[in-house]
């Protein structure tokens, strides 16, 4: 070997030891605390190390005493050229540099001194290479360039699971704040041409935009894809409620899209609030079938309805539970109508009365009494139609159930439960004054009342919104007002009611014609 650093250094420790009389397992265990490095004094001593790092000889600098001077003039004699990585390395990460040496040593146990410098050199280039890519790395939020710098803090510590972490949660950042920001804009594109198909009544083509545009989030985030399916199916559906030409079954097959890829063991609540809502979607559209298919439909929605509740336990998923019951309950009540199962509607006023009995109890969420309320009401007299009498306690209970309801919506401002709770009282006072065959004047007042309650509900289901219950609450006004007419003291007032029943029953079948037009394929709107 010509000369070197590496073996001017070499000759240079020989010389020191000689002069201390120690031999190399002497000096070796006096300088390292270690007789296992004998073989490195060797290789440095026999001038087999061209360019050893100082720093991988520190301790035996040290015991000899070697100066600067010393080492400056190896330096010259053999050209030393100190590799850059190396020193840079040793200067910010002395640390991970340590780690790696005792790691190479710990695993190579016969190495040489040569192998350990060029381990070290590659390793170091490593280093720089990494750290010079994290410091480049774009910082798209003041988050990311924090966390930037502390994965290059953890870089030089040599804790790499922590680097690991740290660059994780760097490209959530950066996916959120770029990749998802550009995704999220095709999403909206692509939702929006799904609206002009909403509009246009190709529903095949609006449901596969609306389902290419949550799919656009799948490779990133599955919850993100779960969330916007839901948010479509739930946006569908509510403008299906208040027209007679959008289809339900888009949103249906949106949740359903959702439910196949919820984890229902992971996110309970995300997934019994989809079979919750597919279940109100599958009765609202059991509306349009034959009764058979309504039936089947029914029981289907019910399904959904149970895996809602089955699926929330605890007092934290109260609201969603409570929610879902009420669900299975209304599809339960509307099958019973359908196949005049009297034991369903059993389960529907039980159902009811035990949500009712839990809302009062936790004395939370009396947002949904209203709606449990009315619901109590309706299936009690849901009864009478499938062939159950109901006597006068029933129906007192039934007029104090829609009292509370309507008590309750005008707290919370529940417009809908509000109407209905109207809807349903104006009904339920006719039948009590009937069956307790008060006097005329009695009589008179709960007609009066019939009327204004009437009245209250179809000023709460105004023509743009919901058009099936504005019509009943029209048909329901004009019967009321045929008899109000019929009772009348004189032809002046007989007339006023009967000019008023007829505009009501024309409200009525304009809707209601509207409605079988739009089901026969007709072009309508909701002008």
């Amino acid at each position: 070997m010509s000369c070197s650093f590496g073996k001017a250094l070499g000759e240079l420790i020989l010389r020191k030891r000689r002069v201390l009389g120690l031999t190399q397992t002497q000096l070796v265990e006096d300088a390292f605390g270690s007789s296992s490095k004998v073989r490195r004094i060797s290789e440095l001593e026999n001038g087999l190390v061209s360019n050893p790092h100082l720093k991988t000889i520190d301790p035996l600098i040290v015991y000899l005493k070697i100066t600067d001077e010393e080492l400056d003039e190896c330096a010259s004699e053999g050209g030393y050229q100190a590799n850059a990585a190396l020193e840079l390395a040793y200067n910010d990460a002395l640390i991970l540099i340590s780690k790696l040496a005792q790691k190479f040593d710990h695993d190579n146990p016969d190495a040489s001194l040569e192998e350990l410098n060029s381990y070290l050199v590659e390793k170091a280039t490593e280093f720089v290479q990494l750290r010079d890519k994290i410091s480049n790395m774009e910082a798209v939020s003041s988050e990311v360039e924090e966390l930037r710098e502390t994965a290059i803090i953890a870089l030089q510590a040599g804790e790499y699971a922590e680097v690991d972490e740290i660059l994780e949660r760097s490209e959530e950042l950066h996916q959120q704040e770029k990749t998802l920001a550009e995704v999220d804009k095709q999403a909206k594109i692509r939702a929006l041409r799904g609206d002009a198909k909403l509009l246009a009544g190709d529903f095949e083509a609006s449901y596969s935009h609306y389902h290419k545009a949550a799919m656009f989030f799948m490779p990133f985030d599955k919850m993100v894809t779960v969330e916007l399916l839901q948010n479509l199916g739930k946006r569908i559906y509510e403008a299906a409620r208040r027209s007679y030409d959008i289809d339900f079954e888009v949103a249906e097959r949106l949740l359903k899209d959702a439910l196949m890829i919820s984890d229902p063991t992971e996110f309970p609540d995300v997934f019994a609030g989809i079979c919750y809502r597919i279940s109100l979607i599958q009765r609202n559209r059991a509306e349009a079938l034959s009764a058979k298919e309504n039936a089947s439909l029914l029981r289907e929605a019910e399904g959904f309805a149970r895996k809602a509740v089955k699926s929330l336990e605890g007092t934290e998923f109260a609201y969603e539970k409570i929610s879902a019951q009420i669900s299975l309950a209304n599809s339960l009540s509307d099958r019973s109508r359908i196949e005049g199962d009297t034991e369903a509607i059993e389960q529907v006023v039980d159902l009811y009365r035990s949500a009712r009995d839990s809302l009062l109890a936790l004395n939370e969420h009396s947002e949904l009494l209203c709606h449990v309320y009315n619901g109590l009401g309706s299936s009690l007299l849901r009864a009478e139609e499938i062939g159950e009498t109901l006597d006068l306690a029933s129906l007192e209970e039934a007029r104090k159930a829609f009292l509370n309801a309507i008590e309750l919506s005008e707290r919370f401002g529940d417009i809908e439960v509000w109407g209905g709770g109207n809807f349903n009282l104006g009904n339920v006072v006719l039948r009590v004054a009937r069956l307790k065959e008060d006097k005329e004047e009695v009589y008179l007042l709960a007609r009066l009342r019939a009327i204004s309650c009437f009245q209250n509900s179809i000023e709460a289901y105004s023509e743009t919104s919901f058009l099936n219950q504005f019509a009943e609450a029209h048909r329901c006004l004009g019967d009321v007002l045929l008899e109000h007419g019929l009772h009348a003291e004189n032809d002046v007032r007989k007339e006023f009611d009967f000019m008023r029943a007829v505009a009501s029953f024309e409200k009525a079948s304009e809707w209601i014609t509207k409605e079988r037009d739009c089901k026969d394929g007709v072009t309508c709107s909701a002008d």
